[in-house]
């Protein structure tokens, strides 16, 4: 089962739609930021062949959801503005908890203000496996901080690590209380002799003291209860969607003509 997820922040056109469905082929498509109706998106994914559905959230205005599959076996569980989160029961899979979230903008909140507020997102995460009584979650989606950020790796919030031998050891104890992993394998991009052909999904050449380039804030983490199901060498950032559409420029710069981010894919085995 492959999971698309884009950061629009732009708007689609037909041809990138169509090779969405066409070229990539996910199960399940995630898009944030896109101001394309629904009819249009749906007229373009099932240009070929009638696969997708529109999977409403009548809460989460900042990201639509696209599926194979009928609402019956992709069931809300809760959302907000900002997040959707899914419970995935399809046949032959395991049942599991399915989040996409659109995380507040560094444009408008700093670091200190994005760990804060990510013991929020900590709750909600616990409360929904509570309600459904499975800890087999994955989040994608546009986090708006790198893997190092405190809120993706404070205990009271994500609380993600990069090692998977760490996050299999599933939980830590800190001052008396234990805290849950998620194991993040977005770290593995960073750096020339990283995964893939580029170092994250966000570039920017901002005139400040301290500039990183290449930020990774659209990720995926994942319980570590639920890695035997995660085909780690399928993880992708995507950088051309075929037919001649590439994301990237020559200068090996994401062409923000067609959006500033560059999306991401996961693949979940049976």
């Amino acid at each position: 089962m492959k999971i698309f997820f884009w950061n629009i922040n732009k708007e689609l056109t037909n041809k990138e739609v169509k090779l969405i469905a066409t070229e990539i082929n996910p199960d399940i498509i995630f898009l944030a930021e896109c101001n394309v109706s629904i009819g249009d998106i749906l007229l373009a994914l099932n240009d070929k062949s009638v696969s997708y559905f529109y999977n409403i959230d009548p809460i989460c205005s900042k990201i639509k959801m696209f599926s194979k599959f009928h609402d019956k076996f992709v069931m809300p569980i809760t959302s907000n503005n900002r997040y959707t989160v899914r419970s995935i029961n399809i046949p032959t899979y395991p049942i599991f908890n399915l989040m996409c979230i659109h995380f507040q903008s560094k444009v408008n909140w700093d670091f200190a203000d994005q760990a804060a507020h990510s013991m929020e997102l900590n709750t909600v995460i616990n409360d929904f496996e509570k309600k459904t009584k499975n800890i087999n979650t994955i989040i994608i989606g546009d986090f708006n901080m790198n893997p190092f950020d405190f809120g993706m790796v404070q205990t009271t919030g994500l609380h993600s690590v990069m090692s998977k031998e760490v996050a299999l050891k599933k939980k830590r104890t800190v001052d008396g209380k234990e805290y849950p992993f998620f194991y993040n394998p977005m770290w593995s991009f960073f750096g020339d002799d990283g995964k893939g052909t580029v170092n994250g999904t966000i570039y920017n050449t901002l005139s400040k003291p301290i500039n990183y380039f290449w930020n990774t804030f659209d990720q995926v983490i994942i319980r570590p209860e639920f890695l035997d199901h995660f085909e780690e060498s399928e993880l992708e950032i995507i950088t051309e969607l075929g037919s001649g559409v590439k994301l990237i420029k020559n200068s090996s710069i994401i062409d923000d003509s067609i959006s500033d981010h560059l999306p991401i894919s996961i693949k979940i085995k049976r």
